[in-house]
Order: structure tokens, then sequence, then C-alpha cells
């Protein structure tokens, strides 16, 4: 039988040793976090939404060896391969055979117990993902017309996230995810002023610019090099949603290469 995953990490469950078995649990969806308030005499709550939690992970997993001295070996390196050098658990991306095109970036927590008889060794592995959602394998740029792309990815051959603007103007966006995301975008020219409108929210760059410029929408970043930059700017940031939509850009003085990165979103992960 086929295992279920088909990275784990860096690398295949083979090559440590084992199988990841088709008893593995992985729920459509994380658990929700939900925020409401019980207000006294009241029938019900009051509603104010949801997030999603972590999403765990349990994987169904066996060794299957000749003895318990390999056994114990395969153990050890197991054991070892989770852990970073300083000895704590380490993030790792984990691919599933039936979604090959995307990955979900979790780590060991928890304990695990292990059922031994005789070389066999039987097992779940407690692993779990703080950001709950799925990412694509491949990045926006990486995707061109000479991309070899699994078969399974919804992309156009045709896509581009490289703009070369000269002047004000609308350009198509492609996010083939299921949700939106916040893309890095780099700049390299020169302009005099730059309006940058993803998502219907506009990052404006209040002052003229010579150079390499680099703006992170998740983490509110913008900085050339190592120097901050984010005083210069409205400090706006939009999100990229699912689907084409127009990346609208305006401004005065335009001579730019613009590069939008990102890695499609997802809610399931296999």
């Amino acid at each position: 039988m086929s295992d279920v995953v088909k990275y784990l990490g860096e690398k295949m469950p083979s090559e440590l040793g084992m199988r990841v078995t088709r008893g593995t649990q992985r729920p459509v969806l994380p658990p929700t976090v939900d925020n409401f308030v019980a207000v006294p005499g009241m029938h019900g709550a009051w509603d104010f939404g949801a997030y999603m939690g972590p999403r765990p992970l349990a994987l169904e997993c066996e060794f299957g060896t000749r003895n318990s001295f390999e056994l114990q070996r395969r153990i050890n390196v197991l054991a070892a391969y989770l852990l970073g050098s300083d000895g704590r658990p380490r993030t790792m991306p984990i691919i599933f055979n039936n979604q090959p095109d995307r990955q979900i970036m979790a780590r060991y927590s928890g304990e695990i117990s292990l059922e031994r008889i005789a070389g066999l060794g039987k097992f779940v592995l407690p692993m779990i993902a703080f950001d709950p959602f799925a990412y694509s394998v491949y990045e926006s740029l990486d995707i061109n017309v000479d991309s070899i792309i699994l078969v399974d990815s919804d992309v156009l051959v045709d896509t581009g996230y490289t703009f070369t603007i000269s002047g004000p103007g609308s350009y198509a966006a492609y996010n083939y995810g299921d949700l939106a995301v916040a893309p890095v975008v780099e700049l390299s020219g020169a302009f005099s002023s730059l309006n940058l409108s993803i998502g219907g929210v506009t990052f404006s760059y209040l002052e003229p610019f010579t150079g390499n410029l680099t703006i992170e929408f998740a983490r509110k970043l913008v900085y050339s090099g190592s120097t901050n930059l984010l005083h210069k700017t409205n400090a706006s940031f939009g999100m990229l949603p699912p689907g084409t939509s127009q990346m609208m850009v305006s401004g005065s003085g335009l001579n730019i290469n613009l590069d939008l990165r990102f890695r499609e979103k997802y809610a399931t992960t296999g």
C-alpha cells in the first residue's frame, strides 16, 4: 500500500523507514474559535463570528522491520528528525499524496506511544499546524509557460506575475486558491509617487523613490535593503482575492518593474 503522505518535511516517509497509513485523521476544516457573549436573561448568545484555530493532524504510522534492534534505530532517526538542533520541535511542510500541489506547515505536538510487536511498531504521530491553511507548493513567480506544473493544479499557462509599468494602468492578477492572500510586492526602478490598489485597498508611497523596494502586505513592512520605509507610506495593505481581480497602479514618474509574489491559499489540506 502507498503512503498517505508524500513528504514529511524534506523526506518521504519511506526515507525514514516508516509508512503513513490510510487510518490517518485529516479534518475537513480546522476547529473554530468562536467569539460570543452570553447575556443574562437572554436565550442563546450574541455571535461575534469566529476564526479558525490550529489544525491537528494525527498521522497513523508504522515501522516494519526485521527485529527490535532495527526498530529502535528507526525510532531514534525519526525522533531526531522531528526536532531542531536546539531540541525543540521544528516546523516542516507536510504534503499529502492525493493533493501534491499544496502543503501545510506543521510541527510535532503531544506525545508518541509506540505499540511494539517484535520488529513491528505502530504509533500515531501528533502534528499540529498553527497556521491552519494549506498553501501551494509553487510561488506565483514560478508559474510561467515553461513551468512543470502538476496536472491537478488550476493554473493557466499564460499567467504572468511580473509587470513593466511606465504609466497608470490596470493589470490582471490571478489567485487560483480558495482564500484571499497577502502578497509580497517587489519593485525596481523609479517613481515620483505611487498608488497600488490590491483587493480594493490602496497602498500609497508618498515620496519620490529610486532603487529596489519591497512591500510585505502580510507583515505590513516596507523596506529597501535594511532601511525601514513604512513611515513614507499610508500603511494601507489589501488582500488579493481568489479568482481574477484587477491590480490598479497610478502615480507619476512611473518607470518600474513589479513582481507579485504569493502562494495560493486553500481551506483543505488533502
